[in-house]
C-alpha cells in the first residue's frame, strides 16, 4: 500500500456548502529520490493529485475546502480566480490564490509549483514555464515575508532555472550562503546547469557529495 484514500464529507470554509471529497487517508513513508523542486518519485508522485480540494458549489480551491479563508465567497466566483481553468493544474494555480489571500505565501508558492508538475506530465512546457513563474512572482512579491523560509528561497532557484531565467540563477545563487552545507551544494549545482543553459528536471542524488537515503 503505497497510498490510501477514502471519501469524506467536508463544510467549505468560504461558502458553508458540504460536499464528498476525496483525501488520502494513509501512506507509506516516501523512500523515492526526490527531484530538485522536491516533486517525490512513484509511487508517491500519484497521489499528489489529492492536495489539492475544490469546492463545487463556489469554486474555492486549497488543501482542504475547510481550511478558513480571509475572503468571502465573491472571490472564488470571480473571474481572476476562476480563470486559471477547472483542470488539475487550474485547481493548482487557484489554490495558489487562496493561499497568497490567506498570506499563507509559501503554500502560495508550492501550489504554483505543483501546477507546473501536472503540466509537466501533459508535455505542456510552455504552461509548466508559466506556472514556475507565477510562483515565482509570489516569491518576488513576498520576499521579505519568505526570505526566512529556507527551502523556498532554495526552491526559487530551481523556479528559475526551470522557467529559463539562467542568468538570474548565477546573478543569485553563486556563491550564496546558506545556513545548511546540503543547500550550499543543490544551491551550486543549480548555479552550474543554469551555466550550462540546462532548464531540464533533476534528481537531487544526481549532486556530487549527496546522498539521499
Amino acid at each position: 500500500m503505497a497510498f490510501r484514500t477514502e471519501e469524506k464529507e467536508l463544510v467549505c470554509a468560504v461558502c458553508g456548502e458540504s460536499s464528498v471529497q476525496t483525501v488520502v487517508a494513509e501512506f507509506d513513508p516516501d523512500t523515492s529520490v526526490p527531484d530538485l523542486d522536491m516533486r517525490p518519485d512513484e509511487p508517491h508522485r500519484s497521489y499528489t493529485k489529492y492536495w489539492v480540494m475544490e469546492c463545487p458549489h463556489c469554486g474555492y480551491c486549497n488543501a482542504s475546502i475547510d481550511i478558513p479563508a480571509e475572503f468571502t465567497k465573491e472571490y472564488p466566483m470571480s473571474d481572476r480566480y476562476r480563470k486559471p481553468g477547472d483542470d488539475l493544474a487550474g485547481r493548482f494555480m487557484k489554490m495558489s490564490l487562496s493561499c497568497e489571500k490567506n498570506k499563507v505565501y509559501n503554500e502560495a508558492v508550492k501550489a504554483a509549483l505543483y501546477a507546473a508538475w501536472v503540466c509537466d506530465d501533459r508535455g505542456d512546457e510552455e504552461k509548466a514555464a508559466e506556472c514556475r513563474r507565477a510562483a515565482l512572482k509570489v516569491y518576488d512579491t513576498h520576499k521579505a515575508a519568505l526570505s526566512e523560509d529556507q527551502n523556498i528561497v532554495l526552491l526559487a532557484a530551481d523556479l528559475m532555472r526551470r522557467s529559463g531565467d539562467h542568468d538570474r540563477v548565477i546573478r543569485e545563487y553563486r556563491g550564496k550562503y546558506f545556513p545548511s552545507a546540503l543547500y550550499r551544494l543543490i544551491a551550486a549545482y543549480e548555479v552550474g546547469l543554469a551555466v550550462k543553459g540546462d532548464s531540464s528536471c533533476h534528481k537531487a542524488d544526481e549532486i556530487p557529495g549527496v546522498e539521499i537515503r
